[in-house]
């Protein structure tokens, strides 16, 4: 098998180039920076373009057997410059077409738990779960979009499968990611308070695991949630604390408080002239995510498997302190 990877720079995307090298596949990736130093190390074939370059995508999927398509626009604040939909939706089309004329066999589509809806969130969630509407944040609605896409592409020369991964956390978090940050902040003391609410926790290295297990054994035309166990904000610091060996004291605040805060963090955003990242979507994310995904299916078809919290957190700190983020 020879693969074929969008969205190589981001959280997941690091963590499957790991996975591959880790598994003797062969690679290539299409960045729009060929310079990324942490990338130099790795037996990967970096192809410079975006997904609105053709020609840099016909160059990716040349000789490959299976695409799997991460790049994505993450966004908490809607989509005031039409960048979301442009990625997630055109951005996923124009990848799929590239695919197809490319003969791939196979499609791998990274999308997101958020594609279904979340309530009643004491109520099983698994892949027959209905998915967002109209209604929908912007972020959520262009990831069912893109899915659809993937979707309705397959048996049309090529098969595609579907992955929803839940909030993802682990190593291999360069940039690095809102949750990296939100572990930062809290060992370096910057976060007086969480919220009292919670995510349901993967690690980065069980959803890559998972998503190349898809590339061979998963089931054209299918959804594959890919999750671990819901665990509150309050329960992540103290694994926190632990793997630190730093008492991190922080509050636990209720949702009206996050709320009755809104005003004052968007008014602050306009003054920095910084997208905030705590917003009504972050809020609903936090306090209305499903506390009850089930990952039977891809543990049964896919041989998925999570591992604890605690130990995520642990290695988590421990990349994060090697990599300079951290000051132990």
């Amino acid at each position: 098998m020879k693969l074929a990877l969008t969205g190589a720079s981001g959280h997941v995307g690091a963590a499957l180039l790991h996975e591959t090298q880790r598994r003797n596949i062969p690679v290539k990736a299409l960045v729009r920076d060929t310079g990324v130093a942490w990338m130099k190390n790795l037996p990967v074939t970096l192809v410079p373009g975006d997904l609105f370059s053709k020609q840099a995508l016909d160059e990716l999927v040349s000789g490959c057997d299976v695409l799997i398509h991460g790049a994505a626009y993450i966004s908490v604040n809607g989509d005031p410059r039409g960048l979301v939909h442009q990625t997630n939706v055109d951005g996923t089309r124009a990848v799929v077409e590239a695919a197809i004329r490319g003969g791939v066999k196979r499609f791998i589509y990274i999308s997101s738990i958020h594609a279904f809806k979340q309530e009643p969130s004491g109520e099983l969630l698994d892949e027959t779960r209905a998915p967002v509407d109209d209604s929908a944040f912007a972020y959520v609605r262009s990831k069912y979009a893109g899915q659809q896409i993937a979707l309705e592409a397959n048996n049309h020369g090529m098969e595609t499968i579907v992955v929803n991964p839940t909030s993802i956390i682990g190593p291999y978090d360069f940039k690095p990611s809102l949750l990296g940050q939100v572990i930062i902040d809290l060992y370096r003391g910057k976060l007086p308070f969480v919220f009292d609410g919670g995510f349901n926790f993967c690690d980065c290295r069980d959803i890559a695991g998972g998503i190349l297990n898809a590339c061979t054994r998963g089931r054209p035309g299918e959804l594959y949630l890919l999750g671990g166990k819901w665990y509150s904000l309050k329960q992540l610091v103290g694994y926190l604390s632990a793997a630190s060996g730093k008492k991190i004291r922080v509050a636990a605040l209720p949702e009206w408080v996050a709320k009755a805060g809104l005003p004052f963090v968007e008014l602050w955003g306009k003054i920095r002239r910084q997208e905030p990242q705590y917003t009504i979507e972050a809020i609903e994310a936090l306090f209305r995510g499903n506390r009850c995904i089930s990952s039977e299916k891809a543990m049964r078809e896919l041989n998925y498997q999570h591992r604890p919290l605690e130990e995520t957190i642990r290695d988590t700190v421990e990349w994060f302190a090697n990599k300079g983020y951290l000051v132990r």
